[in-house]
């Protein structure tokens, strides 16, 4: 699976963050416990002053979406331990729980979420705690009856993006892809979607189309369409390259537009 994390930066100077450095250490696990607030919602809230609070926290899931609200090197106040470890070295994650959402997809967004920054960060399972895990509070409310397996989640997720390729545009989550025969291929239609193209395909010559470039060394993966990225790339003008760490291919597209 892949994501789009949307980001809603609360601005620098903004009485409600610490404004401070930090060196991800911890994951902390919430839950909204508000039965309305949809993670946009919780993102509007947030940018608007957290109504006077000192409360931020650094993502925001729901069944649909993902917002970003602090970079990851920086303090949030989400943890209640004060100058803790909680607020001073974890990225705090609320899911949300509003009536109506799919619990079961939102949790597998945030699991998601989580397998990504410990993959990034070089941490452990063990490092990905509760809310209660630093002020005793039975935070996250829903969450926390069902922790293991809440944790296999996330080691399911791990176990998907090691054996996968994250493919990003413009800096933005947009496919998962597969590495065959030394070359990463991308489901095109996801990649198209992303970088707002049209996509086509020939069923008589088994060939993909991007803006009615034809796409070679087109192949059918269970019922899907995937290309090597770099011929996309190189057949619209943008710029690709690879992070071999993270097996991250990143695509950079200017429209010519604009």
């Amino acid at each position: 699976m892949s994501i789009v994390i949307q980001q809603r930066l609360i601005p620098d100077g903004s009485p409600n963050k610490p404004s401070k450095p930090m060196t991800p250490q911890w994951i902390t696990i919430h839950n909204t416990d508000n039965t309305s607030g949809t993670a946009e919602s919780h993102a509007r809230y947030l940018l608007d002053g957290s109504g006077g609070r000192q409360a931020s926290w650094h993502y925001t899931v729901d069944d649909k979406d993902i917002y970003q609200h602090l970079r990851d090197n920086e303090q949030g106040w989400h943890a209640g331990d004060g100058n803790g470890p909680g607020n001073t070295t974890s990225i705090g994650i609320e899911v949300c729980m509003y009536t109506g959402m799919n619990q079961d997809v939102a949790w597998n967004n945030a699991a998601w979420l989580v397998a990504t920054l410990i993959l990034r960060y070089k941490l452990t399972f063990d490092q990905v705690v509760p809310h209660k895990n630093w002020s005793g509070k039975q935070c996250p409310s829903q969450i926390l009856p069902y922790w293991s397996q809440f944790i296999i989640l996330i080691k399911g997720q791990v176990q998907q993006l090691q054996n996968g390729i994250r493919i990003l545009v413009n800096g933005q989550e947009a496919a998962q892809g597969i590495l065959k025969n030394n070359v990463v291929y991308g489901p095109i239609r996801d990649i198209a979607t992303a970088l707002g193209l049209s996509v086509g395909w020939d069923n008589t010559k088994k060939l993909a189309y991007l803006n009615n470039i034809s796409q070679p060394n087109s192949i059918i993966l269970n019922g899907s369409a995937y290309v090597p990225v770099r011929a996309i790339a190189e057949s619209i003008g943008a710029s690709v390259t690879w992070n071999g760490t993270e097996r991250i291919v990143s695509i950079q597209h200017q429209d010519k537009k604009e």
